[in-house]
């Protein structure tokens, strides 16, 4: 079956149209034509690609051998100018298909590195041959995918990973085994500068003290933790509690000019200057002083604290209890004495802030989720003048956006590639409260 690819989906797929119903095909791009075989499932289609008669003339040779098989980066097949224009397109279709308006959001703000930009790893470990290595999971399976190099880690993650690789090879450590419950099941590789932090998540093992040595002498590993995991499929592979097994407690990431420690299960951006780059942003939308400003879900408290200087008061409201000390460690290392964190439930503590308060401004930075119906409530019963929503789901941005439509207008909105060759886009929206 011929079909004219039309645009991208949301996962990087090609979608075209069939007897009236889109058709979803991986490995394709916007302006080709291919031949696919159609499984029809209902309100759409399903094409599994045959052959691109037609190539688009922004197709590119792929420079990593991974790619079609590991699904990752699916957009890293067409030209880095391309992937922000369909970047583009996804921004701007997901607003028309849940607000029904039409609005430019301009070009999307590229990255400064299209390759080796994500600081951190985060990989399951299987067994080929007798050793650990790490995979990947194919594209909507269960299905290990093995990788030697991933070109979207930093160069010195991916060095460190395969050195832990090698020395839990060396000391015979096994692959995680559901019905003993033991073994190696991912490993976590975070780091700045010449800090880096390795979480090895296991069952019940116990590291031993050679182990725990021999991966000390890797060069910039400053910090092990264990963490032990034994659920079967757990939602969140990294536990609540770990074990420190050798060097420090957090490690240091500069962000514009602040000084920050991590711990291993804090939240922080994978792409560090375009995060510099989104939270400079931020604040420049702030053209002057305000007495309250508020951020909900605050993390470690980047983005409030380089708003320090934006407010009389600041406060940064998280529900990780971590990520809040985290926060206040921060705070207190720059010395800044004007940001209160709370650990709370976004939507109770604005609710809360909002009686006794008179918020200004109001900042959002939501998970992939978006915004909870409470907090949706809220902002709209409050008097809150300007709301800055950083957003990392055109999907559940746009649906929020239709919401909160009913009270306030959008003054600026911008796209951001905070993930070069994926199709994920982020994006910054401005909204003033109609009357103001």
């Amino acid at each position: 079956m011929l079909i004219e690819i039309k645009k991208a989906g949301i996962n990087g797929e090609g979608i075209g149209f069939y007897k009236r119903k889109p058709v979803f095909v991986e490995g394709c791009y916007p302006s080709e034509t291919i031949d696919c075989k159609l499984y029809d499932e209902g309100s759409h289609y399903r094409g599994e690609l045959i052959k691109v008669i037609k190539k688009s003339e922004f197709r590119v040779k792929v420079p990593c051998i991974h790619q079609k098989r590991c699904g990752g980066c699916a957009l890293m097949s067409v030209s880095y100018d391309e992937q922000l224009r369909i970047k583009k397109q996804l921004l701007e279709s997901a607003l028309l298909k849940y607000m029904h308006r039409k609005i430019d959001v301009g070009d999307v703000v590229p990255s400064d590195k299209q390759l080796f930009y994500r600081n951190k790893c985060n990989l399951p470990v299987i067994e080929k041959d007798g050793r650990l290595i790490n995979a990947l999971y194919a594209p909507n399976s269960n299905h290990p995918v093995y990788i030697d190099s991933c070109m979207i880690h930093e160069q010195r993650v991916e060095e460190t990973r395969k050195e832990v690789l090698n020395v839990l090879n060396r000391h015979k450590y096994k692959v995680y085994d559901h019905h003993l419950k033991k073994g190696i099941r991912q490993i976590v590789i975070r780091g700045f500068e010449d800090e880096y932090q390795l979480v090895l998540i296991t069952g019940n093992d116990k590291i031993d003290d050679k182990t725990i040595e021999d991966l000390n002498k890797i060069d910039n590993l400053v910090s092990i933790f264990q963490g032990i995991n034994t659920h079967k499929n757990p939602v969140n592979m990294m536990p609540d509690n770990l074990r420190k097994l050798s060097g420090k407690d957090k490690i240091n990431v500069k962000i514009n000019s602040f000084r920050l420690k991590l711990s291993p299960q804090a939240f922080f951006q994978l792409n560090k200057s375009q995060a510099q780059r989104i939270y400079s942003d931020v604040n420049n939308l702030i053209d002057s002083k305000v007495n309250c400003l508020v951020e909900a879900y605050c993390g470690i408290g980047a983005m409030s604290l380089s708003m320090h200087d934006k407010a009389d008061e600041l406060y940064g409201i998280e529900i990780v209890d971590k990520a809040i000390r985290d926060a206040k460690d921060n705070a207190r290392i720059n010395k800044i004495d004007n940001i209160t964190y709370i650990c709370g439930d976004a939507s109770y503590e604005v609710r809360k802030l909002s009686k006794n308060k008179k918020i200004d401004v109001l900042i959002v930075d939501p998970p992939r989720t978006g915004l909870d119906d409470d907090l949706l409530v809220t902002i709209l019963k409050s008097k809150i003048k300007k709301v800055i929503y950083v957003s990392c789901n055109p999907s559940t941005l746009a649906k929020n956006l239709d919401i909160l439509s009913d009270k306030y207008q959008i003054d600026y909105i911008k796209g951001y590639d905070m993930f070069p060759n994926t199709p994920h886009v982020e994006a910054i929206v401005l909204l003033c409260r109609a009357e103001c």
